[in-house]
């Protein structure tokens, strides 16, 4: 299994480190706070629009082949970026890159879901939800260090130089999968994408865990939207850190993401997942709230890792818990539904709070954050299979 780690790692890296560069680039070049949530839901918008179909995709064709044919993705848009970034003959305007993230995502839309799916074919099914929980610390991993990576090359190197080497990297994570063996399967129903569409529904229906997990992930992980699109303005406007420093900064939330998938590994059997993962999302949104009273960066980075642990907890038990509830044969409709679900929680905050910021102010948009987690964690304690999870 070293080859489809080996990728997943890689293609989650550098995958963080297009869209933290991305986010980085056009605010530098747009000056504005909410074409840059623009360009970052950018990348989220194809997953909503083509998730469900990609669920089908992935239940009815061989989903290895279907990870190794969206990746191909990744590798245009790190050479469209490469070409927008070295040109000198016009200017960079935001809805080319916001035509580059919908590109990006439509390429998210199958691989996210495809590769959790994937599991099926590789795993026993005793084994899926560890395997699941391993891929979520490698998210977080990814996530935590990716803004560092960025950082650094930033201090050294021009933008087109970065985006050809994240474009270069793409293409050689892709050839990893060559290698992968998958267990023999039986041969998937030919039915119609619509007809796989409404049993994946009915499937979904029929299972008020799934559908409780599913509202656990839109509450509590909302908050990687304001993380990710107004932290590094926030961290630059009212602390004054350079890039690498924003970087850094983030790095601390990476850091509090591994010790809270570490922890959801180790606890997992020993506690209720059901209150702690309602209990991670309290403690995100009263992260969110304590940002905007820090004014220095060292308690504003404990803040970011105590998010981080909480954010972790949260990313490795959900989707650990709906793999271990769900068939195999629906199993990519299922992820893909998980999918959207959390992207339309990303994308919603990352375009919501972006315009907030822009009408009123960065901190009242950390506050408002806040405060919507919070008031969910509240309506999910009604929720009683989230409640009951062991």
């Amino acid at each position: 299994m070293f080859y489809f780690y080996a990728n997943t790692f890689l293609t989650l890296l550098i995958g963080n480190m297009f869209i933290y560069a991305m986010i980085i680039y056009a605010r530098a070049v747009t000056g504005s706070d909410s074409v840059t949530g623009l360009v970052y839901a950018g990348n989220l918008i194809p997953p909503l629009i083509f998730g469900l179909y990609a669920g089908t995709v992935i239940d009815r064709y061989k989903r290895k082949r279907v990870i190794m044919i969206a990746q191909t993705t990744f590798i245009y848009t790190g050479a469209a970026m490469t070409y927008l970034t070295f040109q000198q003959a016009f200017r960079v305007e935001g809805f080319m890159l916001i035509a580059v993230m919908l590109v990006n995502g439509l390429g998210l839309s199958f691989i996210i879901p495809a590769r959790m799916a994937l599991l099926g074919d590789l795993f026993e099914t005793k084994y899926i939800p560890r395997e699941s929980m391993k891929i979520q610390i490698m998210i977080m991993v990814a996530f935590g260090i990716a803004p560092m990576m960025v950082g650094l090359l930033r201090k050294y190197l021009d933008w087109y130089i970065i985006f050809s080497i994240i474009g270069m990297l793409y293409a050689s994570s892709t050839l990893l999968l060559i290698p992968v063996k998958t267990l023999p399967k039986p041969t998937p129903l030919r039915e119609s994408a619509w007809q796989s569409l409404v049993h994946g529904f009915r499937y979904i229906k029929t299972e008020p865990l799934i559908l409780s997990l599913l509202f656990a992930t839109f509450v509590g992980l909302f908050l990687v939207g304001p993380l990710q699109v107004l932290l590094p303005e926030y961290a630059k406007s009212r602390l004054h850190l350079s890039e690498a420093e924003r970087g850094s900064m983030m790095t601390m939330l990476g850091v509090g993401l591994i010790i809270g998938g570490a922890l959801a590994q180790f606890l997992s059997h020993r506690m209720p997942r059901g209150i702690m993962i309602i209990l991670g999302a309290g403690a995100s949104g009263g992260a969110m709230l304590l940002i905007p009273v820090f004014d220095s960066a060292i308690p504003l980075a404990l803040t970011l890792a105590a998010a981080g642990v909480f954010g972790g907890l949260m990313s490795a038990l959900i989707p650990a818990a709906i793999q271990q509830s769900t068939a195999d044969a629906s199993r990519g409709r299922v992820m893909s539904l998980y999918n959207i679900v959390f992207q339309t929680s990303v994308a919603s905050a990352a375009v919501v709070l972006a315009y907030w910021a822009k009408n009123s102010s960065l901190e009242s948009a950390f506050r408002a954050a806040g405060g919507f987690i919070l008031s969910g964690v509240c309506f999910s304690l009604l929720l009683r299979p989230l409640r009951r999870l062991k």
